[in-house]
């Protein structure tokens, strides 16, 4: 018997999980990630130093014209220099912003909003805030975040984050 090609493998579990999927429903991917600090340590792919990784998903969602549960992720990277990167992502719609001037507005416990600058992930799903700007730093102190993002043509939602509580493991 012929071993089946990875890609072939693939697409037949992606099948069976679907045919599965219809009797009996898990969690959403919005409460799986829920709106709460979670704490991961990957290790890349080809070894190296493991990464420490934080989370939290938005407190609120949004009907958008694609999801009608569009909501936003924090996602921090520790840096082996100590610092953190700041990815924002949008999960349920897709993510725009002007590619010569990617920016988002966010709002820390309250304050008036500040314009956080980066450049748009390699999936195109949200904006990276480079450790620099100390965007990072504001979150790891708050109580609660806001961010507008973009969320379709003359589209712009607001999300918030709980981030009381936030503390890097280990």
């Amino acid at each position: 018997m012929r071993k089946l090609a990875p890609a072939a493998f693939s697409l037949a579990a992606i099948a069976l999980l679907g045919a599965c999927s219809q009797g009996e429903e898990g969690p959403t991917q919005r409460q799986q990630i829920g709106q709460s600090w979670k704490y991961e340590t990957k290790q890349p792919q080809g070894g190296g130093t493991p990464v420490q990784l934080a989370y939290i998903g938005s407190a609120n969602s949004v009907a958008t014209m694609t999801a009608p549960d569009t909501f936003a992720v924090l996602l921090l990277q520790k840096l082996s220099n100590g610092e953190a990167e700041l990815t924002v992502k949008l999960v349920g719609a897709p993510f725009s912003c002007d590619l010569s001037d990617c920016a988002i507005a966010a709002s820390v416990d309250g304050k008036p909003a500040e314009t956080w600058k980066g450049r748009v992930t390699d999936a195109k799903d949200g904006i990276e805030i480079p450790p620099a700007r100390k965007a990072a730093d504001a979150i790891m102190d708050s109580r609660t975040l806001k961010v507008d993002l973009v969320t379709g043509p003359k589209e712009t939602h607001s999300f918030t984050f709980n981030t009381a509580g936030f503390h890097w493991k280990g």
